[in-house]
């Protein structure tokens, strides 16, 4: 005989709950859905006329796409506000030194590398790729290149496709790189806007920028209907620096529309519609690329965006998993929690850390610095409320330890 038992409503939106936050956890192992990664550089593009303009109107093509993908509010650089750093920056995931060499791809003339081993050089060591498989499309006649590093160097640098003098000219390029290599990393850079905007003639700078905008259009139309791109490829889409605030011809200084700077995801792994509240910087960028890809930015500085990344894809591959870790987020209880939870975490060496909690939008609700404390694991409490004490709805929290370099994440259900 089978007895069947009234449950209250409150029970079954315990069960219920419960049973969701089962199915967002990633099972052990599970890999991302991503395995290309589409790198698009506008150089010197103003927020104010980029995302930063509520009706898109100089860019509505990656106005649309934002609405697929997720948008950073607050993007910024956080170093020096010029392409000849910040550019090394992004690759290097950190702000690096520049040095100088004799370069026999330019007839031996001097140019410049990288003082830390850049996310090309990551990508192809560690995941043992040709050069065919890591490319970097631009137009100038002789491009800054990747570091010189004893460990990495030379050996992995990408394969630099320098061709023509406009951003069209790159647009061809890098459409015909796909049709023929298919790289799995692929790095395009548009220096159009940047140069119009040192003009000073505002009407040539805002058409730089509406053609950047379709040409970006025209890669994830083509990204989604090459049968090796489609469904698989995380598009990321940001600039090096904006302009003055004051005068759009220059930049450099420490200015809002110098500092505040566009980042735009879209793919199978990145939440749809997100605009993201947690603040990021230039050095997030190559950490994010290495977590999708599956390899680590030892050097880096900036850490993962974890809270762009869909909470239903596999986030368990972290950038800590990689390598032996020096840092570790071991488990939260109890779980559901309603009032106090237990985040038993574990730090190898003396550098600062922090754990934050996210909501399901990428919003940071609460933060505190931790120090390892001595050898050993190591607990914090937090009682539901967010940074001002106010507590906080029944729901589902990412809950992340960082420090500088990786960062660990896993996922909590609050019920009240």
């Amino acid at each position: 005989m089978i007895k069947l038992y009234a449950m209250s409503r409150s029970n079954s939106f315990v069960i219920l709950s419960f049973i969701l936050l089962m199915a967002l956890l990633p099972a052990s192992g599970k890999a991302y859905v991503t395995d290309h990664v589409v790198l698009v550089i506008i150089d010197g593009l103003r927020y104010s006329e980029g995302l930063g303009d509520p009706s898109f109107e100089q860019v509505p093509r990656m106005g649309a796409l934002a609405s697929e993908g997720a948008l950073i509010n607050d993007f910024q650089n956080d170093g020096a506000t010029y392409t000849s750093r910040a550019i090394p920056a992004i690759w290097c995931g950190a702000w690096t030194d520049i040095n100088t060499f004799s370069d026999p791809d330019c007839n031996s003339s001097s140019n410049n590398t990288t003082e830390l081993p850049t996310v090309f050089e990551y990508y192809r060591k560690q995941l043992s790729r040709p050069a065919e498989d890591c490319v970097y499309t631009l137009k100038a006649l002789c491009p800054w290149k990747a570091s010189l590093d004893p460990d990495y160097g030379t050996e992995y640098w990408p394969l630099y496709h320098s061709v023509g003098s406009t951003d069209t000219d790159v647009w061809h390029e890098t459409e015909q790189v796909i049709s023929d290599l298919a790289p799995h990393f692929l790095l395009m850079y548009l220096a159009d806007v940047d140069s119009r905007g040192h003009s000073g003639d505002w009407e040539d700078y805002l058409a730089a920028i509406s053609t950047a905008d379709s040409l970006v259009g025209a890669l994830w139309d083509v990204l989604q209907a090459d049968t090796a791109y489609a469904g698989k490829t995380t598009m990321l889409v940001t600039n090096d620096h904006g302009r003055h605030d004051y005068n759009f011809q220059g930049h450099g200084d420490d200015c809002v529309g110098c500092r505040h700077i566009q980042l735009l995801a879209i793919g199978p792994d990145i939440q749809s519609g997100l605009a993201s509240d947690v603040p990021r910087t230039i050095p997030d960028i190559a950490p994010t690329i290495g977590e999708l890809l599956g390899f680590t930015t030892e050097d880096a500085t900036g850490t993962v965006m974890l809270e762009l990344l869909d909470q239903t894809a596999g986030t368990e591959r972290n950038v800590g998993a990689m390598t032996p870790s020096s840092l570790s987020l071991k488990r939260l209880y109890p779980t559901p929690f309603n009032s106090e939870l237990n985040i038993e975490y574990e730090l190898m060496d003396s550098h600062q850390a922090s754990i934050s909690i996210f909501n399901l939008r990428g919003k940071q609700v609460w933060t505190s610095d931790v120090l390892s404390g001595g050898a050993g694991r190591h607990i914090l409490k937090w009682d539901g409320r967010d940074q001002s004490q106010r507590s906080l709805p029944s729901g589902i929290f990412i809950v992340q330890l960082s420090n500088q370099s990786l960062s660990q994440s896993q996922k909590v259900l609050l019920l009240k």
